[in-house]
């Protein structure tokens, strides 16, 4: 029996399959951040403070990049399509 599609359910399903692949290219993303950047890298260039707290510094990732650039994108559409 085949799966009927109305013309009502396209917008959804258009959103839904943008999201999943949003989700899908954000956990790549994530799981890739530490990649370029080892845990050695990270405790020499560590900075303590008494002992209690260490900062670390290190770049950016591609996860925080992305990121950051989606959400500019939306909020420039949003006051586009929203503020006139």
């Amino acid at each position: 029996m085949p799966v009927e599609i109305s013309q009502a359910q396209i917008p959804s399903l258009l959103l839904l399959s943008v999201l999943l692949v949003a989700l899908v290219i954000a956990v790549y993303l994530s799981g890739k951040s530490g990649d370029k950047y080892s845990v050695e890298d990270a405790e020499n260039d560590a900075v303590s403070f008494a002992g209690i707290i260490t900062e670390e510094q290190g770049p950016m990732t591609t996860f925080l990049k992305v990121a950051f650039i989606v959400l500019i994108i939306w909020a420039v559409a949003y006051l586009v399509l929203y503020l006139k």
